[in-house]
């Protein structure tokens, strides 16, 4: 899409997710879907700097939402700080941690990035599971209802909570959208491309690739923030845990890496489907494990390219097909060289 047809595009989307709750979403089962689809989006949005435009591939980043989520979590259950201000820290510590993670991992090439995100998710899985004075362990830490407390995040319906994710995606996509059109996106896109050349021309890889990394990882911490002041609930297992760090991969996957709308069509077609699936075979244990893995693989091998590849298929089959220009025959060749006066020791007409 170009610039304007972009923003039209995402305008004209905004209005009418803002319009559904007016009209479509008439209940707090269906609010949830969307709210929990609009945070994946986000999420998406965020692992996709990094691994999509950048190409370096996060296998844990549910560990920025995690720390995100259990930072403003603990502040607000043990010093009463609201997480309008607990998200701060929250991010920080996101953004310390990608840097840590990230100084040594990008110097190096191969698979590190991959290794190091993945190994410090599950890390900070146990911690959060063993350090119980801090963390609560397994239970995971439950924040009080105060009903509505709006300067505390808090408040007495799922309206408020739909815009304020609705606002973040929106906002996220915006800065996606700078970051593709911006030098650092062009520096991000290159070295994905092609380090060694690069690198040649100039760009500084490590501080373009942790720079990126340090944006990705305060965006997943503030998402990890607001869904756990949703639920009003944190556990190892949904913070840290692998299966968080897929969904939040697969979403930008499914849609497409490296695209701006990928993540956006991913989540909003991925997550309510698996929400739904999972309503429809209550009585069967892991239906969205099951779905993910089909749509993952469907996509693999029909939309590698993801789904926003789709308009581009159907724009190439309907194109007409233009057939060869047709040849002429070795008579036609032979009569059309005598009427030009050619021969084949005579090749040029005096």
């Amino acid at each position: 899409m170009s610039k304007d047809r972009d923003l039209l595009a995402a305008f004209l989307l905004l209005l009418v997710l803002a319009s559904l709750p007016w009209w479509a979403l008439k209940n707090s089962y269906t609010m949830g879907i969307v709210i929990n689809a609009l945070a994946f989006v986000s999420l998406g949005l965020a692992w996709n700097i990094i691994s999509g435009f950048g190409g370096q591939l996060s296998m844990g980043h549910a560990a920025f939402y995690g720390l995100g989520g259990y930072t403003s979590a603990l502040l607000l259950t043990r010093l009463g700080i609201t997480p309008w201000v607990g998200m701060v820290p929250g991010m920080v510590m996101a953004v310390f941690a990608g840097l840590i993670l990230g100084y040594p991992s990008f110097r190096l090439s191969g698979v590190y990035f991959k290794l190091v995100t993945f190994t410090f998710g599950l890390i900070l899985e146990i911690v959060a599971r063993s350090w119980i004075n801090l963390t609560e362990g397994d239970p995971g830490v439950k924040i009080p209802l105060l009903g509505n407390a709006p300067a505390m995040y808090q408040f007495d319906s799922a309206w408020p909570y739909y815009y304020i994710i609705l606002g973040l995606a929106a906002l996220y996509f915006l800065i996606s959208r700078w970051v593709l059109r911006s030098r650092f996106g062009f520096y991000l896109q290159a070295l994905r491309d092609d380090q060694v050349a690069a690198e040649t021309l100039g760009i500084n890889s490590l501080r373009m690739k942790l720079t990126g990394f340090a944006l990705s990882a305060a965006m997943a911490a503030l998402v990890g923030t607001f869904v756990t002041q949703y639920l009003l609930f944190i556990d190892p297992a949904s913070g840290f845990g692998m299966f968080t760090s897929v969904k939040i991969a697969l979403v930008a996957i499914v849609g497409g890496t490296g695209a701006l709308w990928g993540p956006v069509i991913g989540g909003l077609f991925l997550i309510p489907l698996a929400e739904l699936a999972n309503a429809q075979f209550s009585n069967i244990t892991g239906v969205d494990v099951v779905l993910y893995s089909a749509v993952l693989i469907l996509t693999a091998m029909f939309l590698p390219r993801g789904l926003v590849s789709i308009p581009d298929l159907l724009r190439v089959r309907r194109a007409p097909q233009v057939a060869p220009e047709e040849q002429p025959l070795p008579e036609q060749k032979s009569r059309l060289s005598g009427e030009l006066g050619l021969t084949e020791a005579n090749p040029k007409a005096e």
